[in-house]
Order: C-alpha cells, then structure tokens, then sequence
C-alpha cells in the first residue's frame, strides 16, 4: 500500500506496524531530552538534533543496518555528518551533528523502524547491487512563549535531495501549536507557504499522535512544516519530537 501511494501520489501518510517496549521507549525519551541545540540554527530558535548514519545491503535477506562510525571533534564529542548535497539553500555543505547515542542505535525499535521503512522503498536493479545508505535525524523543535517559534530548517518548501524521507512523531506536547505539514508539487520548491499557488499544494495535515508517520519520494514532490509555538494559556512548553529517517543510493566512484 504504502509503496503503491508513493509511487501514485509521491506521498503517504501511515502508522508503521512496529512495536515499543517501555524500557526501549524511556532510552528513546531520554535521546530526546539530551538532544544538544542544532548548531546551524540561529540562537534564537530553539531546535535540538543528533544524527546517525549507516548502510542497509539490499542483496541480503535480512536487510540489517550497519552503523557508520562516528568522528570526534576537538572537544571530544562524537559527530556524524550530513550533507544534502544543495538541496538546502541555508545550508549548501556538509554539516556535522552530535552523534546519536550507541544506546539508542541499540535499540531494537529504531533497527526495527529504519528496516521496516526501508521495506516501502523501491530501487532500480544498479541501484540495489550497491550498499543504500541512510541517516535517523532525532529533531526536538521547543516554544517557551506563543511569540517564540520552533522553526524548521529549511523554513520553505524543498526536497531533500534523498530519494526517500521518512518522518515519524514521537511526542508532542498538548501546549504545541503549528507544526503542520504540507505536500506540494516540486514547483513550490524555494517558497515559502503563503508564495506558493494552492493549485500547487497537495495536501494539510498535522502528526498528532505517537507514531503518526509520512513518507515522501523526492523526485516527485516538496515538502514543508510550519514553525510550533507555545498555545497561549496552557503549562508547559510547546515542544515536537520526530525522528526522520531518510534513504539513499550509493554509486561506485573510481
């Protein structure tokens, strides 16, 4: 179903058929709640992100994952490096994340969740007698105030430059307001909402729920998430938790 949608639509929303052990779920939370500020964000913005990555071999049955090893800066911290090869117009090169923890690569949820996502994917045959690679974003987006804005990078319709991105919510707070995703056509690309036509929106939607789930195959579409805020009148901050998990294929380079 989902493969069929994307291929159709360029798009699909949907629960993944996966589950969670408590013990693995707090490891998950605790993730969230160590996440450093992302470096590339402006100071103001309050978004937190680690990044791991690694290679699925498509020739084996099994599909498991295969973590890459991470760098160590000069203070001692673990990175791992991301680079959407333009597809950013606010970040055009590579950039280097806090590393995710071995605790949490660990778990059987996130290899349970990054093989199950790579089950809807679809690959030509040269593609699949290559190593496909893959990077788990954990992003915590935070609002103290209804004027303070959790925003998103980029701040606009795009494509991500992966064939395949995967987004899955993981908590959000009952004070968060926004965070509403949209689907466009690649037309929107480099807009922001309220530039693009509504002939070129495909679809609104908002991830409520735990494992409230969507997937988009580039080549077909952009995409986009509004800025969260704090709901006026409610405790707590607004806060938004996903991890996305994006695929890629990789090429013999001599």
């Amino acid at each position: 179903m989902i493969q069929n949608q994307l291929k159709t639509h360029g798009y699909c929303q949907f629960i993944p058929e996966i589950e969670c052990d408590p013990g693995e779920l707090k490891i998950l939370h605790q993730e969230f709640d160590g996440l450093e500020h992302d470096p590339y964000a402006p100071a103001q913005v309050q978004r937190f992100r680690r990044y791991g990555n690694g290679i699925i071999l498509p020739w084996d049955d099994q599909a498991d994952i295969h973590w890459i090893p991470t760098v160590q800066d000069d203070q001692g911290a673990r990175l791992s490096g991301y680079d959407q090869g333009g597809n950013n117009p606010e970040h055009p090169d590579i950039r280097y994340f806090h590393a995710l923890s071995e605790a949490t690569k660990a778990t059987d949820f996130l290899c349970d969740l990054v093989k199950k996502d790579f089950s809807h994917t679809f690959w030509s045959e040269a593609d699949r007698r290559s190593p496909i690679y893959f990077g788990v974003h954990f992003v915590k987006l935070r609002s103290g105030s209804s004027s303070d804005l959790g925003i998103s990078s980029p701040d606009c319709f795009h494509q991500d430059g992966e064939p395949f991105t995967f987004a899955h919510l993981m908590r959000r707070t009952k004070s968060t307001v926004g965070g509403t995703n949209y689907i466009g056509t690649v037309q929107a690309r480099g807009l922001g909402l309220h530039e693009v036509p509504k002939e070129q929106v495909i679809a609104e939607f908002e991830l409520s729920q735990f494992l409230e789930s969507f997937v988009v195959h580039d080549p077909r579409v952009s995409h986009y998430v509004t800025p969260i805020r704090r709901k006026e009148n409610e405790m707590g901050d607004g806060e938004r938790c996903v991890i996305l998990i994006d695929f890629s294929r990789m090429r013999q380079s001599i």
